[in-house]
C-alpha cells in the first residue's frame, strides 16, 4: 500500500532465486520492496497485507506463476496490478498472461535495465487512473440516480399541484353552479307549496258553485267545462303538483350532490358516515351510467362514522367508477360496495365492472403518475396515482384484482380510527 509518509508504493516481489531478489532490490530502489520466496508465501501476505503491486516471477517451485495469478484475481483484491516476469523469448506466455489479467510484463533479460522500473510505473499510473475512472463513474452514477430521483419527485408534486389547483377550481365553480341552481328551485319550490295550497282553495269554491247552481248552470259555463273538460282537469291536479314535487325534490338532491362534491378541494378531516361519499358520487356519474346503458349496483352495509377527508374519497370513488365506465362497453354491470373489516378496524370500498380486465404488461404501473393507456388527449396518467397518495395519506391501502376478459375490482381499505385524534 503507498505509505504516505515515504511517499512510495509497496511493491510484493514473488521471486525464489537470492540472486534476482539483489537485482530488483537495485533497479526499483524508488520503491518499497517486500519479498516472498514462494508462490503460496506471496499468497499468503497478499491476504493478510496491502500491496500497491505484485512483480510475479512465471517460474516458481510448486506453485506456477499462472496459478499465483489465477488466485490472485480470483482472491478478495482481483484489482491488484501484477507485472509478469517470463523467460527470455517466451512472449506467448507473457501474451497469454495479459490475457488472464496481467498488467504488464518484462523478460529476465530486462531485469538490469530500467525496463522493469518502468513497467511497475506504467501498471500503477494505469491502476490509478483506472481507479479515479470508476470513482467518477460510480459518482456520475449516483448524482444520475439523485437528479432521476429529485426530478420525479418535483414531476409528482407539480402534478399533485396542477390537480389539486384544478380540484380547487371544479370546487369553486360546482360550488357556484349549485347555488346558482339553489336560488330558483327555492322560489320554484316556494311557489309551488303556495299554488297547490291556492288551487285546492279554487277547486273548493269551483265544486261549491257547481252544488249551488245544479242544473240552473247557464249553458256558456257548462259548455266551457265540456271545451277544458272540467272533471279530468280537477282530478289530476292533484297528480300533476305531486309529480311537480317529485321533480323538484330530485332537483334538490342533484344540487345536494353537487355542494357535497364541491368539498373536493377540503383540506378538513371530519367524522363522516363512509357511505354518504358513495351516494354522493354515484350520483354525479348517473349521467354517463345511463348513457351507456350500464348497470350500476349500489350495495351499502352499515358502517360506523369514520375520520375522513370527505372530498378527497369523493375523488377517489369518481376516479375508480369513472375509469370502470371508460372501460366497459354498452350495457355492461358496475357494482360499487362497502363492506366492514370482521374485526371492525376499518371498512372497504370495492369497485367492481365485468369489462375486459387489465393486462399483465401494465398491471405494475397503473398508480405510476402520467401512465395512462387512453388515447392521447382522453387521459392525463394522474387519476389512480392521486387516488393512491389519497388512500395512503388516509392510513389505507389499495388492491387490484383483475384477469383479462373477466374484469377488474379495486378494493380500497381504510381504517376506522387512524386519526380519529384529528376529527376530535
Amino acid at each position: 500500500m503507498f505509505d504516505p509518509g515515504t511517499g512510495q508504493s509497496r511493491v510484493l516481489v514473488i521471486e525464489d532465486s537470492k540472486v534476482d531478489q539483489l537485482v530488483y532490490r537495485r533497479t526499483l530502489h524508488e520503491f518499497d520492496l517486500e519479498f516472498a520466496d514462494s508462490g503460496e508465501s506471496g499468497l499468503e501476505r497478499i491476504a493478510a497485507e496491502r500491496f500497491d503491486l505484485v512483480v510475479l516471477d512465471f517460474h516458481l517451485p510448486r506453485l506456477n506463476g499462472d496459478e499465483v495469478l489465477a488466485r490472485i484475481k480470483g482472491g478478495s483484491d482481483p484489482e491488484l496490478p501484477v507485472v509478469m516476469v517470463t523467460g527470455g523469448g517466451n512472449e506467448n506466455v507473457a501474451v497469454e498472461m495479459l490475457k488472464r489479467g496481467a498488467s504488464d510484463y518484462v523478460t529476465k533479460d530486462d531485469l538490469h535495465t530500467p525496463r522493469v522500473a518502468s513497467a511497475v510505473r506504467g501498471a500503477l499510473e494505469r491502476h490509478r487512473l483506472d481507479l479515479a475512472r470508476r470513482r467518477a463513474e460510480d459518482e456520475l452514477r449516483r448524482r444520475k440516480d439523485e437528479l432521476e430521483t429529485a426530478l420525479r419527485k418535483l414531476q409528482e408534486a407539480q402534478a399533485h399541484l396542477v390537480q389539486s389547483e384544478k380540484m380547487a377550481s371544479l370546487g369553486q365553480l360546482v360550488a357556484g353552479v349549485a347555488h346558482e341552481i339553489n336560488n330558483p328551485l327555492s322560489y320554484v319550490t316556494n311557489n309551488l307549496a303556495v299554488l297547490d295550497r291556492d288551487v285546492g282553495l279554487v277547486v273548493k269554491m269551483m265544486a261549491a258553485y257547481r252544488d249551488h247552481l245544479g242544473p240552473a248552470l247557464p249553458e256558456s259555463i257548462a259548455e266551457a267545462e265540456r271545451d277544458c273538460d272540467l272533471d279530468y282537469t280537477l282530478s289530476n291536479l292533484d297528480r300533476l303538483i305531486a309529480s311537480t314535487r317529485q321533480g323538484l325534490r330530485r332537483v334538490g338532491e342533484i344540487v345536494a350532490g353537487l355542494r357535497d362534491f364541491s368539498r373536493l378541494d377540503e383540506a378538513e378531516q371530519k367524522m363522516i358516515d363512509p357511505n354518504d361519499p358513495v351516494r354522493t358520487t354515484v350520483e354525479m356519474v348517473r349521467f354517463h351510467v345511463r348513457h351507456r346503458e350500464i348497470k350500476l349496483e349500489v350495495d351499502l352495509a352499515p358502517l360506523p362514522q369514520a375520520c375522513c377527508n370527505p372530498g378527497q374519497l369523493n375523488q377517489v370513488l369518481l376516479n375508480l367508477l369513472m375509469n370502470a365506465i371508460q372501460a366497459v362497453g354498452p350495457g355492461a354491470s358496475i357494482a360499487v360496495r362497502t363492506r366492514l373489516e370482521p374485526d371492525g378496524s376499518a371498512f372497504r370500498y370495492e369497485v367492481v365492472d365485468d369489462g375486459p380486465g387489465i393486462p399483465e404488461s401494465v398491471l405494475g404501473k397503473i398508480f405510476d403518475p402520467f401512465f395512462t393507456t387512453k388515447p392521447q388527449g382522453v387521459g392525463t396518467g394522474l387519476g389512480l396515482w392521486i387516488t393512491y397518495n389519497i388512500v395512503q395519506e388516509h392510513g389505507g391501502w389499495i388492491e387490484v384484482q383483475t384477469a383479462q376478459g373477466t374484469g377488474t375490482t379495486f378494493v380500497v381499505t381504510l381504517p376506522i380510527r387512524a386519526y380519529a385524534a384529528e376529527c376530535s
